[in-house]
C-alpha cells in the first residue's frame, strides 16, 4: 500500500508539521524530501518524547507544536485522524491549519500498475505511428512556443520513439522511465547519440537535478496516470524545472466523458485511460506553481479522450 501525500491541499511554504509517525507518516517524510517540497520538517507523534534532529527532519514531542510557527499541520492517519484534530483543535490549532486525507490518498497495487506493467507488445505496435503522431502534435507546438530545447527530458520515454525525433533538436536530452527494459533498449538505440542519456527512475523520484531542466514532455504514457499520480509527479516536474521551463503532457480526458463512464481502474476503460481530464489538470498546475498555457483535446480512437496541455513554471 502506498499513502500518497496530499500536495494539493498543502500551500507551498517553508515548514510543514506531520501529525502521526507510523507507516503513512514515513511515507510521506520519503514523499517530501525526495520532491524537497519543504526546507524542514517537523514530525510529532505521542510517542515521540524529546526533541531532537535529523537532517531536515525535526522530530518534537506534542506539546511542543503549539510553540512553532503556524505550519500547515498534516494528519498522517487514517483510523485516528478525527481523534488527532479533535485534540489539535481543543489545543487551539485552527481548523484551516489542519490537513487531512482520506481513501483516495491510498494507492493500492492495481492503481500502481502503469509503472510496472508490460508494455513491450504496446511499444512494438506504436513504433511505426511516432512520425505522424510527432509531426501533427509536437512539432507545431515547437514552433508556436520556440521552446528552450537546450536541457530536455523525454519522461516514461518507453523505447524512445519520439525521443528519436526530438533528440536532433536537442543540446542534451534525458530519456527516464521506470523500466530497465526500456532504458536498456534506448540505450542501444541512441549508443551514437553523445547528446543523449538514458536513466532509470523511479516512481517516487526522476534522477535529474534540481531546477537543470528547461523543457520536458510526455508522450502517450501519462494518459494511464490517475489524478493521485500526476499531483505527485507535477510537484517532481517543478522540482526539476527551471523557472519559464516548459512542460508538454499528454494526458487524458477520459474523466466525465460524454460517451462513457470512466472506471478508476484505467485497465477497464477505453484505451486504457485513467479517470483523469484537463480540468484535473489545470487544478493540480494552480497547485504546484505551473500555468496551463494551452490545451488540446484529441481524439485518440474516442472522441475527446486525450488532452495535450502545455504548462509553464512560474
Amino acid at each position: 500500500m502506498f499513502y500518497l501525500f496530499p500536495f494539493g491541499k498543502v500551500p507551498k511554504c517553508e515548514s510543514i508539521i506531520i501529525y502521526g509517525a507510523g507507516i503513512i507518516g514515513q511515507s510521506y517524510l520519503k514523499q517530501l524530501q525526495v520532491t524537497q517540497f519543504v526546507s524542514s520538517i517537523y514530525l510529532t507523534d505521542k510517542k515521540i518524547t524529546s526533541a531532537k534532529k535529523e537532517g531536515i527532519i525535526t522530530f518534537i514531542p506534542q506539546n511542543e507544536v503549539l510553540k512553532l510557527p503556524a505550519y500547515p499541520i498534516v494528519v498522517a492517519s487514517l483510523k485516528f485522524a478525527e481523534e488527532i484534530t479533535q485534540h489539535l483543535l481543543q489545543q487551539g490549532v485552527k481548523a484551516n491549519r489542519i490537513v487531512n486525507i482520506d481513501t483516495s490518498h491510498v494507492m493500492e497495487e492495481g492503481q500502481c500498475d502503469p509503472h510496472t506493467f508490460n508494455w513491450n507488445e504496446y511499444y512494438n505496435n506504436a513504433e511505426g505511428h511516432n512520425e505522424v503522431q510527432f509531426h501533427t502534435y509536437l512539432e507545431p507546438l515547437m514552433q508556436k512556443y520556440s521552446f528552450d530545447l537546450s536541457q530536455a527530458v523525454d519522461f516514461a520515454c518507453g523505447k524512445g520513439r519520439i525521443a528519436d525525433l526530438l533528440s536532433g533538436e536537442c543540446q542534451s536530452l534525458i530519456c527516464v522511465d521506470t523500466s530497465k527494459d526500456a532504458i536498456r533498449h534506448c540505450a542501444e538505440r541512441f549508443k551514437n547519440k553523445k547528446n543523449v542519456e538514458c536513466r532509470v527512475s523511479e516512481p517516487e523520484k526522476i534522477p535529474v537535478d534540481s531546477d537543470s531542466v528547461s523543457f520536458l514532455y510526455s508522450w502517450d504514457a501519462m494518459v494511464h496516470f490517475d489524478y493521485r499520480s500526476v499531483d505527485y509527479l507535477l510537484s517532481e516536474f517543478s522540482r526539476i524545472l527551471k523557472v519559464g521551463g516548459y512542460a508538454v503532457l499528454h494526458h487524458s480526458n477520459a474523466r466525465d466523458h460524454g460517451s462513457f463512464k470512466a472506471d478508476k481502474n484505467w485497465r477497464r476503460n477505453p484505451h486504457c485511460r485513467s479517470e483523469f481530464n484537463a480540468e484535473d489538470m489545470r487544478h493540480i498546475c494552480s497547485k504546484v506553481g505551473f500555468i496551463a498555457k494551452e490545451q488540446q483535446i484529441v481524439d485518440w480512437g474516442v472522441k475527446e479522450l486525450d488532452c495535450i496541455s502545455v504548462i509553464k513554471k512560474l
